[in-house]
């Protein structure tokens, strides 16, 4: 019986997680680029609860479900929005961004614009990277176009080229404030030499809020299941301590 409190508070704050998950990516699903979190529960039957009573409650950590959660990298479709400094990335890679401290981050989110000095950066003011450092204008030279292998130019002036990154393993990769990826120690980034973007235009996130409502539904019934599942056990351990209270009695 009390195993199986122990199990129910497992899967409740299990649960608790998932439901964060969820949230996350209700609240980022209009974020350009913004790629979904997946939350997965999985029984194991190598996790056993491994009770003793000479232990305190707060160390009975057996029958936790198993929890993993992983980023989709599929990608978004992309909208065209005829702003110039919008850019999209038609396929796989990541745009490299010089974070505030000086390290590298990696986004999909194309909403770049141009600062007070003429610098592409994104919407948090971070420079964007181009093949040869960020990428400066002269507001005098006129329209600036981005082709499809990333090389910007103002007229006959080439300015650079956005070159594009990816990982060998993306799940190795940290999501950071700002909803950039920050690459572990010793995960080199590998260029993308064919990667495409389109000008005008910008990757959608890859949520489907419907299916996240769905999801959010399902936490709520599982939630209220655990719940009374939990107050069923307790219910059971009262009863057994009166009945031996009144045998001994």
């Amino acid at each position: 019986m009390i195993e199986g409190i122990y199990n129910n508070a497992a899967s409740l704050t299990t649960l608790e997680k998932w439901q964060a998950s969820i949230t996350q990516n209700l609240v980022a699903s209009k974020v350009a680029g913004f790629k979904k979190s997946n939350f997965a529960i999985e029984s194991d039957d190598k996790v056993k609860t491994n009770y003793n009573p000479d232990q305190s409650a707060a160390r009975h950590t057996g029958g936790l479900p198993v929890r993993t959660t992983s980023i989709n990298f599929t990608p978004g479709e992309i909208e065209q929005t005829q702003k110039p400094t919008d850019i999209a990335i038609d396929g796989l890679g990541f745009f490299q961004i010089q974070g505030a401290d000086g390290n590298n981050l990696y986004t999909r989110n194309g909403e770049f614009q141009f600062n007070n000095e003429n610098t592409l950066v994104t919407r948090h003011g971070l420079q964007v990277m181009g093949d040869g450092g960020p990428i400066t204008i002269d507001p005098e030279q006129g329209a600036v176009t981005v082709a499809k292998d990333g090389t910007i130019s103002q007229g006959n002036n080439l300015l650079g080229r956005l070159q594009l990154f990816n990982f060998e393993d993306p799940q190795g990769l940290t999501r950071v404030e700002g909803g950039y990826f920050e690459a572990p120690d010793g995960a080199a980034p590998e260029a993308v030499e064919d990667g495409q973007v389109v000008q005008g235009a910008i990757e959608s996130s890859n949520v489907l809020p419907m299916e996240e409502l769905v999801s959010l539904i399902q936490v709520a019934r599982a939630y209220e299941a655990s719940q009374r599942s939990m107050l069923s056990h307790d219910d059971l351990i009262s009863k057994a301590i009166n009945s031996l209270g009144s045998t001994t009695a």
